[in-house]
């Protein structure tokens, strides 16, 4: 490998991983297993050593231990998060707790393992941060280069036409944008496709956050950052994940998930670009672009009070919706080539011809499946049947067993007509799903008191019979 190779030849290489593990064996033990996965591996048993290492060539992921002589792995991951911003570091150790892993997560962990662990876990922790990491080299590729930004938006569909096109004109404001969408289907790509067309983000940091993963008592720390001493534990400053992403775009991803008392905050983000960390007297000033993501009904949750309107206005300034993959079957094929040239890359496979990695039959026992997993799952069905196929074309015999079944239902059987006490039924369990089972929120929203809806669900079976009437029952969820 020389110093830095290009977007372009990077991708075509198998992913690089650097074990940093100051115990011998177990050093050993995952440089052997992780080249046996297809990986290149450096190891080194001291995070210095892996730093003159990092200045050779670079890593897409490290896996460190914590504790070890001199520089312990924390001291690393501050070190790569400044120096590497694209390289994802994965920590390790035998000494886990809740605390240990808070920290390292706030610090810019990619993900946390405690010892003794299987070495398949860590190898899914290693294949998605290695995704992510070739994921953000791309996303930083300049204007100019081959393909532009919307290269990975894969599809000649109107409708993913319409995404691409939706994405370059997102690229020339600097406008909020909403993208909207069932779980996989490409709304991460989509916000990395629109920072990438963002003349004046493209080169500052894509910094994406899952807000569903951040426990809600670590939701302001981890997104405003803190001050020194603002809090027991709080033996430095540390810099919240919007800070970080000044002078490029934020994803928010799950936008729905941001706990209600923190959405305040976030609207002064946007309103006054400027933040207070939590035990500060002064706000900071931030420029940045945020992209929000959800697969929530949002305005059901302005409803149910559980987002608030004023910030559901501010990131639906533009809005972009990810089809599903059932309603752009043709897509199917190009994607699925596109797919398993990625598949065979991480693998350290060879490139093919597109006629000789998957067969038409297969291709079109794909195209009529119903993808509930979006694109996600095609991936996970291609990867799979890849494995199965090993080395040679796949055939729809290689294709796991429901994918071929499901296949095989070309139509769709019509839907049976319900009657009005099934519809009352089904609208008001989707309601109070929508309202979390919060009995005095869905009654408002159905504009009905709470003993009128009672009722209701008694006689659909919804609750038991006897239950105590609204203001007996202090069972019920309120707020």
């Amino acid at each position: 490998m020389g110093a830095e190779m290009s977007p372009g030849e990077q991708t075509q290489a198998p992913a690089s991983v650097m074990v940093v593990e100051d115990d011998a064996r177990m050093l050993d033990i995952l440089r052997r297993h992780l080249e046996q996965m297809g990986y290149q591996v450096r190891a080194t048993p001291s995070a210095s050593a892996a730093l003159l290492m990092l200045e050779e060539a670079r890593a897409d992921v490290i896996l460190s231990d914590v504790r070890m002589p001199g520089m312990d792995g924390r001291t690393l991951l501050q070190i790569v998060r400044e120096r590497y911003p694209a390289t994802r570091l994965v920590l390790m150790t035998a000494f886990g707790s809740v605390e240990d892993a808070v920290e390292s997560m706030r610090a810019g962990a990619y993900s946390y393992v405690t010892k003794p662990f299987k070495i398949g876990e860590v190898a899914a922790v290693l294949r998605s941060a290695a995704r992510e990491a070739v994921a953000a080299r791309a996303s930083s590729r300049p204007r100019g280069a081959a393909g532009g930004p919307v290269e990975r938006l894969i599809g000649s569909s109107p409708q993913m036409e319409a995404v691409r096109r939706a994405v370059l004109e997102a690229g020339e404001v600097t406008a909020t944008v909403l993208v909207t969408g069932r779980s996989g289907t490409g709304k991460e790509l989509a916000a990395r496709a629109i920072h990438a067309a963002t003349r004046a983000r493209a080169s500052g940091p894509f910094v994406a956050v899952n807000c569903a993963a951040i426990p809600e008592a670590l939701f302001e720390s981890a997104m405003f950052g803190h001050r020194r001493g603002a809090f027991t534990d709080a033996h430095d400053s540390h810099v919240g994940l919007i800070e970080r992403s000044a002078g490029g775009t934020l994803f928010l991803d799950e936008v729905g998930d941001i706990p209600v008392p923190q959405q305040a905050k976030l609207l002064r983000v946007l309103q006054e670009s400027e933040l207070t960390p939590v035990g500060a007297t002064r706000p900071v000033k931030v420029d940045l672009r945020v992209v929000a993501a959800t697969n929530r009904n949002l305005e059901a949750m302005v409803r149910c009070g559980e987002f608030r309107e004023d910030l559901y206005y501010r990131i639906n300034v533009v809005r972009i919706h990810m089809p599903e993959l059932s309603e752009r079957p043709g897509d199917i094929p190009s994607l699925s080539e596109h797919l398993l040239a990625e598949i065979a890359r991480e693998h350290g496979g060879p490139p093919a011809a597109p006629g000789q990695v998957i067969s038409p039959e297969a291709l079109e026992a794909l195209s009529r499946h119903r993808w509930q997993g979006n694109v996600r799952e095609l991936r996970n069905v291609l990867e799979r049947a890849s494995i199965a196929a090993r080395g040679r074309r796949i055939e729809v015999s290689d294709l796991p067993l429901s994918t071929t079944e499901n296949a095989r239902v070309v139509e769709p059987a019509l839907p049976t007509a319900l009657t009005l006490a099934e519809a009352e039924k089904a609208h008001l369990e989707k309601v109070l799903a929508l309202c979390n089972g919060n009995r005095t929120t869905a009654a408002r929203v159905l504009g009905i008191d709470r003993r009128t809806l009672l009722g209701k669900l008694q006689r659909h079976g919804l609750v038991a019979r006897g239950t105590p009437t609204p203001w007996g029952d202090t069972s019920l969820r309120e707020r």
